[in-house]
């Protein structure tokens, strides 16, 4: 079993790294008591890590501030060397890192290895990017020569949630990092272990210790790490009521944040389509990572010219979906992270079909009898669902789906905008001029076409309404982790000139 902190010795794979001070995180400190962190599979304890208490997040705050201050001076280049290096540490260790991400979140290994290699993925684009954060002159009135500049924000506290630990850990980290900034790291008190080794993996690389430390815990930690006026930037991807919280805090100290929040997204699908492609793209957007991700596209919305066939297909998908242990080979979906979660998506489930909602289709459980702990959900597909269900408005995080359908092109984007959310839509057509005209209508952040889900660092992501402000991606990264800076340089020859220029 593990367990943090590590004894003290080098900052290798799997050690944890000291606080700064010299002191080892945890020794000799007033810790809450270690939390126990539970294999998904059947229930038991796989790791026992301690919350960071509020005193010391007040120490790690400080500690950064004086490493920012060096860090912050270092030039692009070293920086992004720095990066470079931490994304293939993470990739010559890929095979263990996956292996605790199926472990502790419960996805299958080959996704958990892609998760790896996109989370290493972040740190080598940005350390790319890092060297090419510009200004730009300003011509203006008057004998001057104006010009601003991009600087980092300071401390930034980073807030991340448990259903893909590793991909937002370094979703945070990476610009952060880049731009010259030091940066806290939360995560979710479910999923911590990923990101711990990703502390000794940026030591490693060499990163000035102090300069990023992850801060494992509950609702105490993050309140300290959020609330605390040293803290210059607030990043956040989870819970629209947790976003809330947070938004609450940077607000009482006046701190820039961005909160990414839930999804309901929908996709919609017309008749012209074709099927076969369809099914499997529908599918996957449902219910990969178990359902577990806020871009899920569980309102599966059918144009009626085509519907029967696509409901066949979709139901007998659905029935074949081979649910097990994230680390057998076959497995397309593993159990939910927590009780909590399969319990939640179980309610929901039987809401629905109280509600009035028909079970179209449902994979089965695993079968083995050291699988009947854990924490496993039937792939489940809904008909018979009306607008004002909790299924088709409220988030499930579970893989789960609700499908209606729809006549003309103006209900399909009424349907779809039905929802406080605004995170990400689908489409699936092959009729050119309509693709464009429905990814104009749609209110959300990011719309795919006859695709779903896919993600790149390059590529701006965020929400409306419920589902957030702010972006991460491109060159919004660099916007939100860094901040304009003017500089107004007189070429007055004769005298000093104080001119207010409006």
């Amino acid at each position: 079993m593990l367990s943090w902190p590590r004894p003290s010795g080098g900052a290798g794979f799997g050690a944890r790294p000291s606080d700064g001070t010299g002191a080892r995180a945890g020794a000799g400190q007033d810790r809450s008591a270690a939390h126990g962190y539970l294999l998904p599979i059947d229930g038991s304890i796989i790791a026992e890590v301690p919350d960071t208490p509020p005193a010391e997040v007040a120490s790690a705050i400080g500690t950064a501030e004086q490493a920012f201050a060096d860090w912050s001076r270092r030039s692009p280049i070293e920086r992004g060397r720095v990066l470079r290096r931490a994304g293939e540490l993470m990739l010559e260790y890929e095979e263990q890192l996956a292996t605790l991400e199926a472990r502790n979140l419960g996805a299958p290994y080959a996704a958990s290895l892609a998760m790896v290699r996109r989370a290493a993925g972040s740190f080598i684009y940005f350390s790319e990017l890092a060297d090419k954060v510009t200004g730009d002159v300003i011509p203006v009135d008057g004998e001057y020569l104006t010009y601003s500049v991009r600087e980092p924000h300071g401390v930034v506290a980073a807030v991340v949630p448990w259903n893909a630990p590793i991909i937002f850990a370094t979703k945070k980290l990476a610009p952060a990092l880049a731009f010259g900034n030091a940066c806290l790291l939360k995560p979710s008190p479910e999923t911590p272990l990923s990101a711990l080794q990703l502390e000794s993996i940026l030591l490693e690389a060499g990163l000035p210790e102090g300069l990023a430390r992850v801060l494992p815990g509950g609702r105490a930690t993050g309140e300290a790490l959020t609330g605390d006026p040293r803290i210059s930037l607030i990043v956040f991807t989870g819970h629209d009521g947790t976003g809330k919280a947070i938004a609450a805090a940077a607000a009482k100290n006046l701190v820039p944040n961005a909160l990414e929040l839930g999804g309901k997204s929908a996709q919609l699908v017309f008749a012209d389509a074709p099927t076969n492609r369809v099914v499997d793209g529908v599918v996957s957007g449902v219910f990969s990572n178990t359902g577990q991700a806020c871009i899920a596209g569980s309102r599966i919305l059918v144009e009626r010219g085509g519907s029967e066939q696509l409901f066949r297909g979709l139901a007998e998908r659905t029935r074949r979906i081979t649910t097990g242990d994230p680390l057998a080979p076959g497995t397309e979906l593993g159990p939910q992270t927590t009780l909590a979660q399969k319990e939640k998506t179980d309610r929901m489930i039987r809401n629905a079909v109280e509600a009035g909602a028909t079970v179209l289709a449902q994979g089965e459980l695993p079968t083995a009898p050291e699988l009947a702990a854990g924490y496993f959900v039937r792939p489940t597909l809904l008909t018979d669902v009306t607008p004002e269900m909790e299924i088709v408005r409220e988030e499930v995080f579970g893989p789960v789906a609700a499908v209606t359908t729809f006549t003309t092109e103006e209900e399909a984007v009424a349907l779809a905008n039905d929802t406080e959310y605004g995170l990400a839509a689908g489409i699936w057509s092959t009729d050119a001029a309509r693709v464009h005209r429905v990814a104009a209508a749609l209110r959300a952040g990011t719309v795919w076409v006859n695709t779903y889900g896919v993600i790149s660092d390059r590529v701006p992501f965020g929400g409306i309404g419920r589902s957030g402000y702010g972006r991460e991606g491109g060159q919004a990264a660099v916007e939100l982790y860094t901040r304009h800076k003017a500089v107004w340089t007189s070429l007055h020859r004769d005298e000093a000139t104080a001119d207010i220029l409006l």
